[in-house]
């Protein structure tokens, strides 16, 4: 499988990035993720509006336009001619040299088969609670540091994911927004929260 690194298509055991990289160093970085099926995106535009958005707000200088950066997307989908696959968009500040000030950008774009399907959590799953409240939620930020690592507690619990809750509300998974059907209602919570593309719709 072919991913790409700034302007560098590579296969994908073989990219890296230098140790000066400021997502690694101090978490400054984005990512968005959405999947492609036969070729094609639902929803793509609203992916990368969110994309762009959360770039925008971390102060991300994002060098692709817009088309530079679809056209890209859709040259990895040719190469590796998945069925299903998650396209993982990754958006660093850069090599610093003090490992600290941003310099620039490093840009990774995945494009991994699913390793689920439809249906497999038709059952449910187990959630546990956490009360947290994120750092502008409003972002897809690369830090995850609250649920990893809680991972070993999650695992004796049989747990697979945690619902954040603050005050008596809850407001979503670490990798979902939650929905809830009452008295017929479709009910999902509307501050504090990464606005979700499938949400939106």
């Amino acid at each position: 499988m072919l991913c790409l690194i700034n302007d560098r298509f590579v296969p994908y055991n073989e990219a890296h990035l230098h140790v000066s990289d400021i997502g690694l160093q101090r978490g400054y970085g984005i990512f968005d993720y959405f999947l492609a099926v036969h070729g094609s995106i639902p929803f793509f535009e609203d992916y990368l509006d969110r994309f762009f958005y959360s770039a925008k707000m971390l102060n991300l200088d994002f060098q692709l336009s817009r088309e530079e950066l679809k056209e890209k997307i859709r040259y990895l989908i040719q190469q590796n001619q998945p069925e299903r696959s998650g396209i993982k968009l990754l958006l660093t500040g850069g090599y610093s040299e003090d490992l600290y000030t941003p310099t620039g950008q490093n840009l990774l774009i995945l494009n991994l088969p699913m390793s689920h399907h439809p249906g497999d959590l038709i059952g449910g799953i187990k959630l546990m609670l956490l009360d947290y409240i994120r750092f502008r939620p409003e972002i897809k930020t690369t830090f995850y540091l609250p649920t990893l690592s809680m991972m070993p507690e999650l695992r004796k619990q049989g747990a697979t994911e945690v619902l954040y809750h603050n005050n008596g509300a809850v407001s979503e998974t670490t990798r979902a927004n939650i929905f809830i059907i009452k008295q017929g209602k479709l009910i999902t919570p509307s501050e504090g929260i990464l606005k979700g593309v499938t949400r939106m719709h």
